[in-house]
């Protein structure tokens, strides 16, 4: 028998959310599941929730979850009037319920937001007549306030589509359809600077999605790319916000990969840095692939052989706990809908599709899918069960 002293601490799957925008009336809202941990079958909670700005015309783009917690961010966009459009917190109740936490000052639009990993800072990039990046504080009533810092806002090369932060926060990535810049912030002092080198020159553009994301314990940055032969672009950076291409980069998916077009692609990382997940369209179908990282060198190489998948895949999420992979894609022309796919990672990278997966979300002409986010619970279970 195991016994208490031998438990170790594990992320465990216990929600996934899903922020949408539907027509037939017009709704903006949060969908909320419960995750089987052992299973990864999900049932719902109390529904679809609608979340403010519940208004015509508002155009949600973004789903953030502030790690180990069950606090996220979203922005909203488009809405009328402009005093709808806000940086919202919410947080899930144990039911599953969402509750507003608080809000940024209004009138703003977000092209990409990202939490710090304690939730305190939230940085954005808008674009209005230039682009800049703002940094909101949340203050002890939960509303975020914009940052006082002299740094704050600073200029960016326009139209970015990515946005993250180092845990430490000392280094900030951006992605825009020409380059990845990378900037070093000294947090004590409050300064912002564009490191040596930046903007860096990529293969082929960056492509849409929020596809940026780092190696959690190495400094490895990962973004998708417009290149047919080889999607997935790899950086080494240095704390100096410096970097350097990795070996091999731009990586290709699979032996079989045949993209004729730059097509659909989406990616993400395996919580312990051993894959990056990777779906894409290609010529031969829609495909799920996971790539095993290279601790040593960040160089990325195929794992198994890419799996059949729902039509144009997007929108690509690992838990926290490392288990289970979620995303988006749709059943075709024959009855054109929306379904949310889900499957079980071993610890091995073997694939398998979910009890109940794929769910059917609603038809793509009144259901649109905005972001989606698996909230995990920290608890105490046996050595070796969670990778």
């Amino acid at each position: 028998m195991i016994k208490d002293a031998e438990l170790v601490e594990a992320e465990v799957p216990q929600f996934l959310a899903l922020l949408y925008l539907k027509s037939g009336p017009n709704e903006v809202g949060i969908k909320v599941w419960n995750v089987d941990p052992d299973t990864g079958k999900l049932t719902s909670t109390i529904g679809m929730q609608a979340i403010p700005p519940n208004a015509p015309g508002n155009s949600p783009v973004n789903l953030k979850r502030v790690p180990k917690s069950r606090e996220l961010f979203a922005s909203s966009g488009f809405g009328s009037p402009s005093t709808f459009n806000k940086i919202y917190s919410f947080k899930i109740q144990d039911d599953g319920s969402v509750t507003v936490i608080g809000s940024s000052p209004s009138g703003i639009l977000p092209n990409t937001v990202t939490p710090n990993i304690s939730g305190t800072n939230v940085y954005a990039t808008i674009t209005s007549s230039t682009t800049n990046v703002y940094l909101y504080q949340k203050d002890t009533s939960g509303n975020l306030t914009q940052s006082t810092l002299s740094s704050y806002p600073f200029g960016t090369y326009c139209s970015p589509s990515s946005l993250l932060v180092s845990q430490t926060e000392r280094n900030i990535f951006i992605t825009n359809p020409s380059y990845l810049s990378i900037y070093q912030q000294d947090t004590s002092a409050g300064t912002v600077t564009i490191g040596s080198g930046s903007p860096l020159p990529i293969a082929a553009s960056p492509t849409l999605n929020d596809n940026l994301t780092l190696h959690p314990t190495r400094n490895y940055i990962y973004t998708t790319i417009a290149n047919i032969a080889a999607p997935i672009a790899g950086f080494i950076y240095n704390q100096d916000s410096t970097a350097s291409a990795i070996q091999g980069s731009p990586f290709t998916p699979s032996g079989s990969y045949s993209a004729t077009t730059s097509s659909t692609k989406t990616l993400t990382i395996d919580p312990y840095g051993r894959f990056i997940a990777f779906v894409y369209s290609d010529a031969s179908g829609n495909r799920l692939q996971l790539l095993k990282i290279n601790s040593s060198t960040g160089a990325l190489t195929p794992s198994g052989f890419p799996i059949g998948v729902g039509n144009a895949p997007g929108d690509l999420t690992w838990d926290e706990s490392g288990r289970f992979i979620y995303f988006f894609s749709d059943t075709g022309a024959a009855s054109s809908e929306k379904q949310l796919e889900v499957y079980k990672v071993s610890s091995t990278g073997e694939l398998t599709s979910t009890p109940g997966s794929p769910v059917i979300l609603g038809t793509i002409s009144s259901f649109s899918p905005r972001g989606i986010v698996s909230v995990t619970k920290t608890m105490k279970v046996k050595p070796g069960e969670y990778p």
